[in-house]
């Protein structure tokens, strides 16, 4: 099967997982130096645990917990229903071949070619599930522990409080990791799709994810916006 694909397949394929697990270290590193958005939020989720701390009403936190829980929900849900319907596509590849070699802007393709692609887009979208419905798991953690803070007005407990405080904070960071990378495999699972066509426009929507991924995660409004410094 490996075979079946032509030299410029191998450059495309190896361009792909090279751009996403490079922007992948770029966008951990840059969060670690408080360069980029996530380092920002990870600052205003310590301030929100902060202000937490002296709420004794706490509904609106629960409630934005269980917001982001059903992000991830949402998204985690949707790689189900992309897989399924990959699936299919890969029962019935006998017949969408011939269809998309009519095309004479679709490179040739045969039905291992196919197949590859498509099971490349399958694990993606399992990538995405997993990274997803782990994100979920971890803001449901948060919120157990954001549970258990004491409420204000006790002396005896504020030293524990403020520990419950940052532990929550950090999962719901690490929540937000998993989430990013999640919608990381939607981009790159988009730009994948490209293989269809042609290995070149393979390498042209990858370029063009990263391009979007950068500039949203380091030049944007937002990431102005959000700067604690700013």
């Amino acid at each position: 099967m490996l075979a079946d694909l032509s030299v410029l397949d191998y450059v495309a394929f190896a361009l792909l997982f090279t751009a996403w697990l490079g922007y992948e270290g770029l966008s951990t590193r840059a969060a670690a130096r408080g360069r980029n958005l996530a380092a920002h939020m990870k600052i205003w989720r310590d301030r929100w645990m902060e202000a937490v701390l002296e709420r004794d009403n706490r509904i609106l936190d629960v409630q934005i917990i269980r917001s982001l829980v059903g992000n991830s929900s949402f998204l985690a849900s949707t790689s189900i229903f992309v897989i399924g319907g990959l699936a299919a596509v890969l029962g019935a590849s006998a017949e969408i071949v011939p269809l998309l070699n009519q095309f004479d802007y679709f490179a040739t393709t045969s039905q291992n070619q196919f197949g590859m692609k498509v099971l490349l887009l399958i694990l993606i979208y399992m990538h995405a599930f997993f990274r997803l419905a782990w994100s979920m798991r971890l803001h449901n953690n948060a919120a157990v522990v954001l549970g258990a803070i004491p409420l204000p007005g006790n002396p005896a407990t504020e030293v524990e409080a403020a520990s419950r405080a940052r532990i929550t904070a950090r999962l719901v960071t690490l929540a937000a990791r998993h989430y990013n990378a999640g919608t990381h495999s939607y981009y790159f699972g988009l730009a994948a799709v490209a293989w269809f066509i042609h290995p070149v426009a393979l390498m042209a929507t990858t370029a063009w994810v990263v391009a979007i991924l950068y500039r949203r995660e380091f030049l944007s409004r937002a990431h102005a916006v959000l700067n604690p410094d700013g």
